[in-house]
């Protein structure tokens, strides 16, 4: 009935799409972050597990391509975004079918699902390019992302707490350990990937601190700091040490680097007395993190990740090197999948991969860093929220493999929609309004 019952809603929310395209931009993020996908996954409604969120997203491109671009004469944007999915999507259709003719025992599903779901955010990608037109529509997808990523991590908290209830919106593999076990050891929620979800919550969190230097005083900047101790909470709740980390890491950095020290102490302080009075909480977390710098040798998770790497070089071929292999052949072959994402970029996407995440993300990086410098509100604040938050997906990646993950996909494809339409924008403001914009940088300064 639950199910259903969502399908009704999406198609109430696809004709709200149809009169208005921006919408979507909007209804995406809760769509894709809060999906039940467990109870979804049990309906089998579509082949090869297509979920609602990527028929969703789906509709939600033809509806684009016909209200904005051909009835509305919105011009092609093919820029950063564009260019780097679109560019990603062909560089991993050649490793999986690289991967294929390497093992062509495989099944189709093996396969072509994993080209298919990479589809997926070219559209999504191209949906947000094109209905992201001025500074409101800006913040307004930003607001919604900080929010329904907020949530998502409500659900990890719930799901640790009330696992019977909130079950649904895992997978079928955890549904096992914990039928099996009785317990929940890992807090996933709609996040689905523990260590991963909690990368991705330390991103918004830094991203949150960012925003909180730029918002006046009012209702919004009460929602930002309500933000705050559920992402933080989440991320200690899913007791993933790559997680953690990264969050520790780009936080203290930031309380040295940059314009947002100021509230980077105040986190870390505030922090203190919360690990001082609730250790329980932190109990899970810190068992995990001692395991591995105390246990005379390496951990067992710590050691595997450290031979998948070696295993990734020493299996491959010149083939590999060249064309990549894909996720699937790569975990068939190692017995494990990359776990850092550099391993990932060459020796599961190939050489072009390698080449791509250098080129992609060091425009973000350079353009971000721009509109920082030059830019004013709320731009350099975007911009400062994607240079942080990829400081922590960095740190992440240095033992996850945070380039193939669905849901990192979708955070750093839409981080280079936000650096792209706010550079548009930015420039457009510059030419439009110059002497504003270098008075509002000087008072800035």
């Amino acid at each position: 009935m639950i199910g259903y019952a969502l399908i009704v809603v999406a198609i109430l929310l696809l004709v709200a799409i149809l009169v208005e395209p921006k919408i979507g931009a909007v209804l995406v993020w809760p769509i894709v972050f809060l999906y039940p996908h467990l109870y979804m996954q049990r309906l089998n409604l579509l082949p090869w597990n297509m979920g609602i969120d990527d028929l969703f997203i789906c509709v939600f491109f033809l509806i684009v391509v016909v209200r904005s671009n051909i009835l509305g004469r919105t011009r092609l944007r093919f820029g950063l975004a564009g260019i780097g999915v679109t560019t990603y999507f062909i560089i991993w259709t050649v490793a999986n079918l690289s991967g294929w003719s390497m093992m062509p025992e495989l099944l189709p599903v093996q396969i072509v699902k994993e080209i298919l779901k990479c589809v997926i955010f070219v559209l999504f990608t191209y949906c947000l390019v094109h209905t992201i037109d001025t500074v409101r529509d800006l913040r307004r997808v930003v607001y919604v992302f900080v929010i329904v990523l907020t949530l998502a991590g409500m659900t990890a908290i719930l799901h640790q707490l009330m696992p019977q209830y909130f079950i649904i919106f895992t997978s079928e593999k955890l549904e096992a350990q914990w039928w099996y076990g009785g317990v929940v050891t890992r807090a996933m929620g709609s996040l689905v990937n523990h260590n991963i979800g909690s990368v991705l919550l330390g991103m918004v969190f830094l991203f949150v601190t960012c925003m909180l230097r730029s918002q006046p005083v009012g209702i919004k900047k009460l929602v930002l700091f309500a933000c705050l101790p559920v992402l933080f909470i989440a991320v200690v709740m899913m007791e993933s040490r790559a997680g953690a980390l990264s969050l520790i890491a780009a936080l203290l950095t930031m309380a040295f680097v940059g314009r947002h020290k100021r509230h980077a102490w105040l986190l870390v302080i505030a922090a203190c007395p919360l690990i001082f009075w609730q250790r329980e909480l932190f109990l899970g977390l810190w068992e995990r993190i001692r395991d591995t710098i105390t246990g005379g040798e390496w951990s067992a998770g710590a050691a595997g990740r450290i031979q998948a790497w070696i295993d990734y070089y020493e299996t491959a071929t010149a083939q590999v090197w060249i064309l990549g292999q894909g996720f699937n052949v790569g975990v068939f072959r190692v017995g494990l999948h990359a776990h850092n994402v550099l391993i990932s970029a060459l020796f599961v996407h190939g050489i072009c991969g390698l080449i791509w995440a250098c080129a992609f993300f060091g425009t973000i990086v350079r353009r971000s860093w721009w509109m920082v410098r030059n830019a004013g509100e709320p731009y350099r604040t975007i911009a400062s929220g994607v240079l942080w938050g990829l400081l922590a997906w960095g740190i992440g990646g240095l033992t996850l493999d945070t380039l193939y993950d669905p849901n990192s996909r979708y955070v750093y494809f839409f981080f280079a929609v936000l650096v792209e339409r706010g550079f548009a924008l930015a420039r457009e403001t510059q030419a439009t309004h110059p002497r504003q914009q270098e008075a509002g940088a000087e008072c800035d300064r």
